[in-house]
């Protein structure tokens, strides 16, 4: 009999990716849901959903990520632990009273940026709002179960989600931005490791199947960069004649903090490919380049 795998979040851009890498595998049966069928902060929606289906694993691939709106804004701040933060501890609740193994995703954004390289061991200390609502959820899965796999990552890429809250990613950002404009000034700061959804979505698939032991893993592409830097070999690798100028992240004054560098160092688990060759294959299947 096939196992069945709940994933929250499914048309989000990892969410899709979970989707179909698990639809791939005729042992699994997958039940997606977005937020217009289950509503991650609230207790009777998401135990209803969990008793309907009975899954082995549940997978909370959905977040509040408006990082800048959620610093100036009170309301949206609320929101942004509701989604990141309680609503995951419910989560965990629920599958501890199933014993349902959960996975959840939090941000590079959890850590300050001082110590530039973060291991699975360091202890957050959040410089902006949205960092504190993805610290919470952390915080509230591990009080309310044992059985979790809290995956920290940083600057997802993939095709966008058909969610209306789905973010373009960075890559597509440039690409439409470089088709207007030939000169392109990019920040050449706030390192970190870019994370190609499919192979994230891959990862956690395999981490599910393996039973590795429950716990907090780092999973990123390897190959850590600033945004100038990622941008040079988009360009590169897209062959589009871009000249990027590099500039300090005050050129562009946002709200929220970013850390300065926080790049997620892996030490359990075999590192995923370099996001270079990563990119190249999105690059091509999605732009045919």
């Amino acid at each position: 009999m096939a196992n069945k795998v709940l994933i929250i979040g499914s048309h989000g851009m990892l969410g899709q990716d979970l989707v179909r890498v698990f639809e791939k595998d005729m042992n699994w049966e997958v039940f997606g849901y977005d937020r217009d069928q289950i509503d991650i902060a609230s207790e009777e929606s998401l135990r209803g959903k969990i008793e309907e289906v009975g899954p082995d694993a549940v997978i909370n691939a959905s977040g509040y990520n408006a990082v800048d709106k959620c610093e100036s804004d009170e309301i949206e701040f609320e929101l942004a632990k509701k989604i990141n933060g309680y609503g995951p501890g419910l989560l965990a609740k629920i599958c501890a009273d199933m014993e349902i193994p959960v996975v959840h995703y939090v941000s590079d954004y959890i850590f300050d940026g001082e110590k530039g390289e973060y291991t699975e061991t360091d202890k957050p200390s959040p410089i902006s709002n949205y960092g504190r609502s993805k610290l919470l959820g952390e915080e509230e899965i591990q009080k309310n179960t044992d059985k979790f796999y809290l995956i920290r990552t940083s600057k997802l890429f993939g095709k966008p989600g058909k969610s209306e809250m789905a973010k373009k990613s960075f890559f597509d950002t440039m690409i439409g931005m470089a088709k207007d404009n030939k000169v392109l000034k990019i920040v050449d700061e706030e390192k970190s490791c870019f994370t190609y959804t499919p192979d994230l979505a891959l990862e956690t698939k395999k981490m599910i199947e393996e039973k590795i032991p429950f716990g907090i893993y780092h999973v990123v592409n390897v190959g850590a960069c600033t945004w100038y830097e990622a941008a040079l070999e988009l360009f590169r690798l897209a062959k589009m004649d871009v000249e990027v100028i590099p500039v300090s992240s005050s050129e562009f004054p946002r709200p929220a903090k970013r850390p300065r560098s926080s790049v997620l160092l892996n030490t359990k688990l075999k590192p995923l490919r370099n996001y270079k060759e990563a990119l190249a294959e999105y690059l091509k299947e999605n732009y045919s380049i």
